[in-house]
């Protein structure tokens, strides 16, 4: 498996970005609606984060420390990863 394809679940993910796990929760499912989701049973999901994943996630902490919006964090925490920010 590379590197690239390892994802975690939400516990380690929010432990990784030092968020509790429910506002991760409600983040997925307002704003990050691209989070991959495995079937684990007749009408279970689970969530998995990639690398990527939570360095957007550390970003967003970052911009609603500073006093943004949870959309405003959003938004500015995924132009800082594509490059919009210089």
């Amino acid at each position: 498996m590379k590197e690239e394809d390892k994802t975690c679940s939400l516990g380690a993910a929010a432990k990784m970005a030092g968020i509790p796990g429910y506002m991760l929760r409600q983040w997925c499912d307002r704003y990050l609606h691209h989070i991959k989701r495995i079937k684990i049973g007749e009408f279970q999901f689970q969530r998995r984060f990639t690398g990527q994943d939570i360095e957007l996630i550390k970003r967003i902490k970052e911009y609603r420390r500073k006093g943004f919006t949870v959309g405003a964090a959003v938004t500015q925490a995924r132009q800082d990863l594509d490059g919009g920010k210089e």
